[in-house]
């Protein structure tokens, strides 16, 4: 991996924006919030589009997914990358499993790297999207053709429990649901897997791809991002808000706190009250092509990662 310097100077603009949502009756007029416009670190080393990022708690490091065939850590504070995988063909989606790293690529293979070795597993037919370690610490995988995969763990072995196959199309994004696991997909809906493993009727959120759905446990609310460059609110069977926050396809959306943070094809990387759904602020010029991913990290948990079809990946103070 190749090293980079690093980049010092961080400018603090103090932006205070009048709202223009109301969703959520916010009873603050205004929002004036401490925004970073440079970057701390640019991670560079890459040969490819960066496409999914992860924060190692044990490690304390960043680990990637590159569109190079290569999987590398990044150690906090640190600009020198190490390769963990490296195949021929792209890796999609990475996350860490406690001491197991795990990287999901073109072939359908899943990669898992342990302190001692690494093993790979065959268990998608079609190239893997999404993978996340739910709150009872049970390994989710999904892929291509809409197939999700349930894992268990007996040390450093995996073994795969149970695969449902989906109508979602790419299955895009899992994330946490108070009935279960909320899951995202190419047909542009997202549903809920419940835990008695059934699969609830999807919600038609966007017209084309739902590359991810969060649960804001403060409003009760599902929040979306898709291909349409649209954030979209539902709770229950009721669609409450429709917004168009990126000019193209919203890649990300993670929740800090108060605050929803998107990135898209744009090359933008936003943020949005969840008081009240007003925008606050953007970064400034963050990449110079697509931003695909996005991560919290660092060991207060205050920085933001993101990664881009520039094959950068930038660490910002929050």
């Amino acid at each position: 991996m190749n090293k980079v310097t690093i980049n010092t100077a961080v400018k603090i603009q103090i932006t205070c924006m009048p709202p223009t949502y109301n969703l959520f009756r916010s009873v603050n007029p205004y929002f004036c919030r401490m925004f970073p416009q440079a970057p701390l670190l640019t991670l560079r080393g890459h040969q490819g589009a960066v496409y999914d990022l992860a924060w190692d708690v044990t490690d304390r490091s960043w680990v990637s997914a590159g569109g190079d065939g290569v999987v590398a850590r990044w150690s906090f504070g640190n600009t020198d990358g190490t390769a963990l995988f490296q195949h021929t063909s792209p890796f999609f989606a990475v996350t860490v499993w406690d001491d197991l790293v795990l990287g999901g690529n073109h072939t359908g293979e899943l990669f898992v790297k342990t302190p001692e070795k690494h093993t790979v597993y065959t268990p998608h037919k079609a190239p893997i999207f999404a993978l996340f370690i739910d709150g009872q610490n049970r390994l989710w995988s999904g892929d291509g053709s809409g197939v999700v995969g349930m894992w268990s763990r007996d040390g450093h072995d995996l073994r795969l429990e149970q695969q449902w196959n989906t109508s979602l199309g790419k299955i895009r994004h899992f994330s946490s649901h108070p009935q279960g696991l909320l899951v995202a997909g190419g047909s542009g809906q997202w549903c809920v897997l419940d835990e008695s493993c059934t699969l609830h009727p999807g919600v038609q959120a966007h017209a084309r791809s739902c590359y991810w759905a969060l649960y804001f446990e403060a409003k009760n609310v599902v929040l979306s991002g898709g291909q349409d460059g649209q954030l979209h609110v539902q709770r229950d069977d009721e669609s409450l808000l429709t917004l168009d926050v990126h000019q193209s396809a919203v890649y990300r959306g993670l929740i800090h706190g108060s605050t929803l943070w998107t990135c898209g094809r744009d090359k933008d990387v936003k943020t949005w009250s969840l008081d009240s759904l007003d925008a606050l602020d953007k970064l400034e010029l963050p990449h110079t092509r697509s931003v695909n991913a996005m991560t919290l990290g660092g060991p207060d948990g205050a920085h933001l990662a993101t990664g881009s079809d520039d094959r950068s990946i930038k660490v910002w103070a929050l």
